[in-house]
């Protein structure tokens, strides 16, 4: 048996990055999304993958519209005609919580009652040939009424002891979950860090593959005994990721082994230009940079520019845009320029003034106009005239 692991999708994501929509037509990053999500569909038929295995965070918005639920929910009946199973976990994106009351907007999906469809909003195990798969939803510390962080983990730690007791020796223990490896490189992930809990490594002793959600970056914290990672999000969320690569996994089940595929997300390229004081046409100079640096095909580009003098002339942002355009970028995500100002220093010989109390105005008139031998000296001499005159 073949199974596909996806990392977090966040339909809904970026509308920010993409093109608004008109009349019925979504925002390009909706159908960036949905392009994403029938591209892992076809490489589950591809692979004769059974399965399709969730990191959690199916929608951005905790409270999402009815059309991406439509959306998400076209995808699951389109994986249903194609015999593929769909396996949720729940992520924090997932879950409203009011007070100690949880519920998700997957519940509409679970009313729905799909026969290829399974969400775990609780630790379970499941068994598929001869592997196990134990599917960890989202927890922290408010969510397992723990004291502390430590409590919380040792509860955790303590589930999955549990799960492991039921499990054949001689399967291959998989666990896929949306939580936290101590050691990651979280970006913007994390909600409440106070709360948020860092599994260390050790934590997962028992188990054969570890992959997690959750943490957007695609990193592996540990390559064997188990072998660590988290999967890292489906596409990109913002300029920030432009060189990441997202991937799937494919993941044989008869071995254990699995695969990389990387995801074709669409390029978000961010080009940082600074102009050299002496340039005469500052718009000529950029384009010049960009030729020199490639406009990627089809992606979203963000130019920020520098004018690293006051006296450069603004540059013609209608011209760079046409430019890129035509240089093969799906959209121009926005350009900006930020000049070098003088520092204008006040002319401190005039701020001693009838204003000033006396004292502050005889060592500003030292400090301005005496060298350092002489300022103690005119100093003392000064306070004793003044003091001489108000007796």
């Amino acid at each position: 048996m073949i199974v596909l692991k996806m990392g977090d999708l966040h339909l809904g994501k970026g509308f920010l990055l993409g093109k608004n929509g008109i009349g019925a037509t979504l925002n390009s990053r909706i159908e960036d999304q949905i392009a994403l999500l029938d591209w892992i569909l076809d490489r589950a038929i591809e692979h004769h993958a059974g399965h399709i295995f969730m990191t959690g965070d199916i929608f951005e918005a905790t409270s999402p519209t009815p059309n991406l639920i439509a959306i998400f929910v076209s995808w699951l009946k389109k994986c249903q005609l194609n015999n593929v199973h769909v396996h949720i976990v729940l992520g924090n994106h997932d879950i409203l919580r009011t007070g100690f009351i949880y519920s998700s907007s997957l519940d509409i999906i679970s009313e729905m009652d799909l026969d290829n469809v399974s969400i775990y909003k609780d630790i379970n195990t499941i068994l598929i040939d001869k592997c196990s798969f134990t599917m960890v939803p989202f927890r922290d510390r408010k969510s397992l009424q723990a004291a502390t962080n430590s409590e919380a983990l040792n509860i955790m730690k303590d589930n999955f002891v549990y799960e492991l007791a039921s499990i054949p020796s001689t399967y291959n223990k998989i666990m896929i979950g949306h939580l936290a490896i101590e050691g990651s490189l979280p970006i913007d992930e994390i909600d409440d860090i106070s709360n948020e809990l860092f599994c260390p490594l050790e934590m997962f002793s028992g188990f054969d593959t570890v992959v997690m959600g959750h943490i957007h970056t695609p990193q592996v914290m540990q390559k064997a005994n188990p072998y660590i990672a988290h999967i890292g999000s489906v596409d990109l969320s913002n300029f920030a990721e432009g060189n990441q690569k997202k991937h799937i996994m494919i993941f044989d089940c008869n071995d254990g082994s699995f695969i990389s595929e990387n995801l074709p997300t669409r390029p978000l390229q961010k080009i940082v230009i600074a102009i050299p004081k002496d340039t005469d046409d500052t718009t000529a100079y950029v384009l010049e940079q960009i030729k020199e640096i490639g406009v990627k095909s089809k992606g979203i580009v963000r130019v920020e520019v520098s004018l690293t003098s006051p006296e450069l002339i603004p540059i013609n942002k209608n011209v760079i845009d046409k430019f890129l355009m035509a240089n093969g970028a799906f959209s121009v995500n926005g350009i900006t320029e930020n000049k070098k100002t003088i520092i204008i220093k006040k002319d401190q010989s005039n701020i001693i003034d009838t204003k000033m109390d006396v004292p502050s105005a005889i060592k500003m008139y030292a400090d301005l106009y005496l060298e350092n031998q002489a300022k103690s000296d005119f100093i003392e001499l000064s306070m004793d005239i003044v003091k001489n005159c108000n007796n």
